[in-house]
């Protein structure tokens, strides 16, 4: 008898944590035997005042739809206490899956109040029989024990070396939203210290909009799902800054995964989970500050056995702990297990 799994996940096919997260899961569900439905959001194409009449109508929506599955699976949905009570049905486990800090506003929140933040969270995950958290970090943030750890999957078929055009002399990439250029734009000065010292150095950003960074020559490539792969071709090494802060302490270490999967050598800050990916000198480099950040891209750039090691190793890392074929098993057993414990 086919078990009917309900996803409620956040935007579309182009919002990476769907697709990673959510998307990439259903072929294993459906071959364990559940019938896996997405629910998407009304307002995944709309804009401004709009978008927020319709987000609000769809958590109503999301409510009245929920009672019909064996199981609900909200992807990063928070719902305000209202409504999150109303998510609750007898025998029917909920699921809340988080990979971001969600407990907090984001940097571009605006004027919305944290405490709106924080509220929504605690009602939402009070709600669940089990909040699946990207990281270790997310994992203690959660208002109750009911917590299992699951990292965002890399479909390490796809991500693989060779599946994106190699690089041709010195090219360092950034891949991202745009919202996160503030990461990379604060590591100018040591992107053109190293752009100093290798000449013809190109950096690729592939975003939604261009970086603010004066000084190197930028290839920027506007991302699109079609070219998802792709568009990672010609860099040699992967860039993944951040501040360090509560909000990217929750980050889940993705494209940092990415890059490795594809036999790119890693770059990226020692904040959240890129420290639980990365063994800085060995799989990747973790650079705390200027100086060494100059020295691992300058390292990678000048030694060709060097940047091998790291991105051999990197590979393994993913291959072991973040590809695809390991966590969707372990997602699989996890819905198992909560369908047939008559929780509730």
């Amino acid at each position: 008898m086919q078990r009917s799994l309900l996803f409620v996940p956040v935007g579309d096919e182009r919002t990476a944590s769907t697709r990673c997260r959510v998307l990439a899961h259903l072929p294993a569900l459906e071959r364990a035997g559940f019938a896996p439905r997405v629910r998407w959001s009304l307002d995944r194409r709309a804009g401004g005042a709009t978008r927020a009449v319709l987000r609000a109508l769809d958590l109503v929506r999301d409510v009245a739809a929920s009672g019909g599955a064996d199981l609900l699976f909200l992807h990063r949905k928070m719902f305000p206490p209202q409504l999150a009570r109303l998510l609750r049905r007898r025998g029917r486990p909920l699921v809340l899956d988080l990979d971001d800090a969600l407990d907090l506003p984001p940097p571009d929140a605006g004027a919305t109040p944290a405490a709106r933040f924080r509220r929504n969270f605690e009602a939402t995950a009070h709600a669940a029989d089990l909040v699946l958290c990207g990281n270790a970090e997310l994992a203690r943030r959660v208002p109750h024990d009911r917590v299992e750890i699951l990292p965002t999957a890399v479909d390490t078929e796809r991500f693989a070396p060779g599946a994106a055009p190699p690089a041709r002399g010195p090219a360092l990439g950034w891949v991202g939203y745009a919202g996160n250029l503030r990461y990379l734009e604060a590591i100018a000065e040591p992107l053109r210290e190293v752009a100093r010292r290798h000449a013809g150095l190109r950096l690729i950003v592939v975003a939604d909009r261009p970086p603010a960074i004066d000084g190197l020559e930028i290839e920027y490539r506007r991302w699109s799902l079609e070219r998802e792969v792709a568009d990672f071709g010609g860099i040699a090494v992967g860039l993944m800054p951040l501040s360090d802060d509560p909000w990217t302490r929750g980050k889940c270490a993705f494209k940092a995964l990415q890059y490795m999967a594809l036999g790119i050598p890693a770059v990226a800050s020692p904040v959240g989970a890129n420290r639980e990916a990365i063994e800085t000198g060995v799989s990747g480099f973790l650079p705390r500050d200027a100086r060494e950040w100059v020295d691992a891209l300058d390292a990678l750039l000048s030694d060709r056995s060097l940047a091998a090691r790291i991105a051999a190793a990197g590979r393994k890392v993913v291959e072991e702990r973040y590809a695809l074929d390991v966590i969707s098993p372990r997602l699989v057993a996890i819905l198992e297990r909560l369908v047939g414990s008559g929780v509730r």
